[in-house]
Formats: structure tokens, C-alpha cells, sequence
């Protein structure tokens, strides 16, 4: 939900402004009529700014494919990881809020629940470039009853209690029920489901099975797709795909699966203390990733080595050609390789 970067979605922080300007102004007049926190109603407001424009905002491309959900066994371990912390820790603002300004932590709770698949829905539906994903609804559902119990918890400890407590468990089963059950309802008839349990949905599609087994050739197995993002062209006979992995991001043409461009991740605390190869054999990874991938065109080309990173111990590898009567297309591939052998970036 929330692991595209800024430059992917340049106006995030426009749509927060404005988003939380008009959430804040008005939950404060809307709290000074009821004599309620205004301070504590502005920052629930200004927390479900930040989940509406982190969430909704669309991306550079705007499209995704058709609408799409992921849902099944396989969601639990996608929970735990980076990016599940991240959607915790999303959820936790509006709910702690919501439960101090309206003292009601089961229907706060529900609500949050709702929010989370309605938002999970909406984006898919509109094509704003980010997925519908099972372990995104896990991790905002944590996030929500960790920050209320982490706020219900507060208000007993300063003694302000926790009042009609039997009518905030009757509104919250209603709103959790009816709410929940609207948005499964829109998924099971209106939203193509992919589980990862054999045998009960339809396998992933084409280009997302293109897209794994990519990420696994570049990336190395057991590689995690997290988004992809399709750009929708209709002049284009090969559709450009960027996906985005817990090892790094891609770029490639789709159906074919032709690679276009590679940008590492950060390599972990292991991979940083691997040891560092000699310049040729580092040479020697540079060119054995390009004939892999890139072999349709630099057929015959010699790339011209040289030094990169801090030190100098990377290498990068740039493949040149012109473009020629004959019909050869012109050519411009530059990949880096890391001075333990690993590919930082490729660009064609």
C-alpha cells in the first residue's frame, strides 16, 4: 500500500496538504460544537489525511492492470515483513485518536477495519497503481487494535473510563459486519481474486507469473514481488511493467518479459560483508548479466569498462552502437556490478 517512494507518486505531499487543510479545519470547527478536544479532533483528522493520500494518491502511471486482489495463506508471511511494519504503523494514528476524542474503542476499531478494505478496494478500482493485498487489510487491522489498546489503556489509567461501553460494542459489531461484509461482496463479484492456495482461484495472470520469474532470474530465488505497475499504452505493441521487490526494482516489457532496467536495493548487512572480487572477475559478473539478458543487443559489441562507486572497486559497463543503414537498431546499455559481483543498476 504504501511502498511506493515519493518520486512514484510526486504529488503525495499536494494531496496530504490540501487533504489534511480540509480534514483539520473541519473536524475542529465540527469538535468546538460539541465540546469535544479540538486539538485531539484535528490530529485524527490530519491522520486520516495521511491514510487517504498515502493510500489513494495515484502513482506516476496511474494503472495497474485490471482490478485484482491477492488474498490467502500466503499474506501472513508478507505481513511480518518491512512493509507490513510500515502499514502497522499507518493505522496506529487514527485509531489512538479516534478512541481519545470519541472514547468509543470498539466502534473506532470497526471503523478503522472498514477504512482499511474499503481503501484496498477503491485503489485497485481506480487504478491508481498500487495492489489490492490481503496482508495490506492483516497489517492496518493490527495497526488499528494496537492503537486501541493502546488508547482505551490511557484513558483507564487517567481514570476518564470508557462510557456506555455495551452500546460502543453494539455499533461496533453493526459497522464492523455491514461494512466488511459491503466490501467483500464488491471484491467476490466485481474483483478478479488470486490465492496462493492451489486449486481454489485461477493462477496469478500471465504477466504476473512474467513478472516473478524475472525478479527470480535477476534477484536470485525465493525473490518477493511486492507491486507492479503496467503502463497502459494502446501504441505500443509490448506494455512497459515496473515491479517492485523486497530485493529491488525492475523494468520490463510485457508479455514478453524483455528486461529494461535493474536498480538494486540496499544490500543487507550479509551481502555488504561478502568479499570483494577481483576488477576482472567483477568484469567478468558485468558481462555474463548482460549476455543473460541483454544478449539480443549487444551481440557483438565490447563494453567499455570503467571505475564507479566510492572506492572504485565497482565497475561499470557501458554497451555503445549507433544506429546504421543497414536496419541495426542503435544501442545504449550501461550496467554497474558491485565489487562482490552483484548487479547495482542496468539501463537500456
Amino acid at each position: 500500500m504504501i511502498e511506493a517512494s515519493y518520486s512514484a507518486v510526486p504529488a503525495l505531499l499536494l494531496v496530504f496538504a490540501v487533504l489534511g487543510s480540509a480534514l483539520a479545519l473541519g473536524t475542529a470547527r465540527w469538535a468546538r460544537r460539541r465540546g469535544m478536544a479540538v486539538p485531539t479532533a484535528v490530529l485524527w483528522g490530519l491522520s486520516l489525511a495521511g491514510e487517504l493520500a498515502v493510500t489513494l494518491t495515484p502513482t506516476v502511471t496511474g494503472y495497474s492492470g485490471p482490478p485484482s486482489c491477492t488474498i490467502g495463506p500466503g499474506m501472513w508471511a508478507d505481513a511480518t515483513a518491512q512493509q507490513g511494519l510500515m502499514n502497522i504503523a499507518l493505522y496506529l494514528p487514527p485509531a489512538i485518536f479516534g478512541v481519545l476524542l470519541f472514547r468509543r474503542p470498539v466502534t473506532v476499531l470497526a471503523g478503522c477495519a472498514v477504512l482499511s478494505a474499503v481503501t484496498e478496494v477503491v485503489q485497485t478500482l481506480l487504478g491508481t497503481g498500487r495492489a489490492c493485498d490481503g496482508a495490506d487489510f492483516v497489517d492496518n487491522a493490527a495497526g488499528a487494535l494496537l492503537g486501541t489498546l493502546l488508547a482505551a489503556g490511557w484513558l483507564l489509567v487517567r481514570r476518564r473510563g470508557l462510557p456506555r461501553l455495551r452500546r460502543d460494542l453494539v455499533h461496533g459489531l453493526v459497522l464492523g459486519a455491514v461494512g466488511l461484509t459491503g466490501a467483500g461482496l464488491v471484491v467476490h463479484f466485481g474483483i478478479r481474486t488470486y490465492r496462493d492456495s492451489p486449486g481454489l482461484f485461477a493462477p496469478p495472470s500471465d504477466d504476473i507469473a512474467t513478472a516473478q520469474r524475472v525478479a527470480e532470474g535477476v534477484f536470485g530465488p525465493r525473490t518477493l514481488v511486492d507491486t507492479t505497475t503496467t503502463t497502459a499504452d494502446p501504441g505500443l505493441t509490448q506494455q512497459i511493467m515496473d515491479v517492485s521487490t523486497d530485493r529491488g526494482d525492475l523494468r520490463i516489457e510485457q508479455p514478453s518479459g524483455r528486461l529494461l532496467a535493474v536498480a538494486a536495493a540496499t544490500p543487507s548487512a550479509d551481502a555488504a560483508g561478502s568479499p570483494a572480487l577481483t576488477p576482472e572477475q567483477v568484469v567478468a559478473a558485468g558481462r555474463a548479466f548482460a549476455d543473460t539478458w541483454f544478449a539480443d543487443r549487444i551481440a557483438g559489441l565490447t563494453p567499455t569498462v570503467t571505475p564507479a562507486g566510492p572506492n572504485g572497486a565497482a565497475r561499470t559497463l557501458g554497451y555503445r552502437r549507433e544506429g546504421t543503414a543497414a536496419g541495426q537498431p542503435a544501442v545504449r546499455l550501461d550496467l554497474t556490478v558491485g565489487a562482490d559481483g552483484r548487479i547495482l543498476t542496468a539501463a537500456s
